[in-house]
């Protein structure tokens, strides 16, 4: 592949641990598949490049940041991905201020040979002490995964170590069956037809109808890319298509059994847009919050969160029927948002296998649409009041 950059010198491969990166004959420039930035910040590559020190950055450069992206916006409208040939955007790479070309198709990043001195000095710590938080770390995990056989030895194998699905059997999900709520005045129109909508795009998306599944590729929220990756056109779609049938039918479960309820305290109206925004902030703070490297986000999950977040201030006391554990309870509504929130820790340290939803949001972008929702609830009952 030719250099993006110079036009002059091939992307050609090269090895970095056991991973590939593609790197340029001439400028060094580096390309990164979708994950492979990691291979830099968690400083496997470059070896051979000396990281940067403070007192070597030009000086006002942190007052030139500004001036350095709109340099790179103008760039990236000329370069296009050399794996899927979509247009190239600039992002800010995690906050650092650092510029870098990301790929919305693939996943891919291409990072000129200064920035990645710059993001190797930046992310020099790791680089430093890679080895020995690798060994805490794998320490932690033996510790922890020890306790856990003693204390649930049915998740475990014949070998004695944990099995995987018998894990995923074992996390705590709680999913909203129904309310005792009386029947809202208001009938659920806009609720029902985001329902209806998140139904047909996985249809659509399933069966390969006007070429939605490529689409849905395309509009996935990349996490941990930085805040100019986050635009409208992209945040608002991805609301409503979903990478598997069982986050789907969850998300419409709790948008069923909570939504009525709320879009009758709200107003058709201004239901409409609370959704709307509750999902944007999800999809921002996973973008700019979550994880380099993890995996795009679809579905309406921050969306449902906000949703949530909404109720338990409306309804803090009410009855909610659900299932958890292989069985179905009551439990009132603050209880099964303490339970949703511990649910999403958990899943983000012990995720469920790919089957399960194969674009989640991050933690950070879950309980960001639930604080979202709960900060509007609470605004909406002190205009009321």
């Amino acid at each position: 592949m030719q250099c993006l950059l110079c036009k002059t010198g091939s992307l050609s491969p090269v090895n970095s641990g056991e991973t590939q990166i593609c790197q340029c004959s001439f400028c060094e420039a580096a390309w990164f598949d979708s994950g492979g930035i990691r291979e830099l910040t968690e400083g496997r590559f470059p070896e051979n490049i000396e990281p940067l020190k403070e007192d070597d950055l030009p000086a006002g450069w942190k007052e030139k940041n500004f001036a350095r992206m709109s340099r790179a916006w103008g760039k990236a409208a000329f370069l296009f991905c050399p794996r899927c040939s979509r247009q190239m955007a600039a992002v800010d790479f995690q906050n650092t201020g650092t510029p870098v070309f990301h790929c919305r198709g693939c996943g891919g990043i291409l990072v000129s040979r200064d920035e990645v001195v710059e993001l190797a000095g930046k992310f020099g710590f790791l680089r430093k002490n890679a080895a020995m938080y690798q060994n805490l770390g794998e320490s932690m995990i033996s510790a922890t995964q020890k306790q856990l056989n003693l204390k649930y030895a049915p998740l475990t194998g014949e070998s004695g170590s944990l099995d995987p699905k018998k894990v995923a059997s074992f996390v705590p999900i709680v999913i909203p069956l129904r309310n005792e709520i009386e029947k809202p005045e208001l009938y659920p129109i806009v609720s029902f037809m985001f329902l209806a909508l998140m139904v047909a795009a996985y249809l659509f998306g399933f069966f390969g109808i006007a070429g939605v599944d490529e689409y849905q590729a395309q509009i996935a929220l990349p996490s941990g890319t930085g805040a100019v990756s986050a635009s409208m056109p992209v945040l608002l779609p991805a609301l409503f298509f979903h990478g598997g049938v069982v986050s789907l039918l969850v998300n419409c479960l709790f948008l069923y059994v909570l939504g009525d309820n709320i879009e009758d305290r709200m107003g058709h109206v201004l239901f409409f847009f609370f959704y709307l925004a509750c999902g944007a902030v999800a999809g921002i703070l996973h973008i700019i919050l979550g994880k380099a490297g993890a995996s795009a986000a679809l579905g309406a999950s921050g969306a449902v969160a906000g949703v949530l977040g909404a109720y338990i201030v409306f309804f803090p006391q009410e009855p909610i029927t659900v299932y958890r554990a292989g069985e179905v309870s009551s439990m009132p509504a603050y209880f099964l948002a303490c339970a949703w929130v511990i649910m999403q820790f958990f899943l983000g340290w012990m995720p469920l296998p790919e089957v399960f939803n194969p674009a989640p949001y991050s933690i950070a972008g879950n309980l960001g649409g639930f604080a979202a929702g709960a900060g509007a609830a609470a605004l909406w009952m002190s205009i009321e009041s």
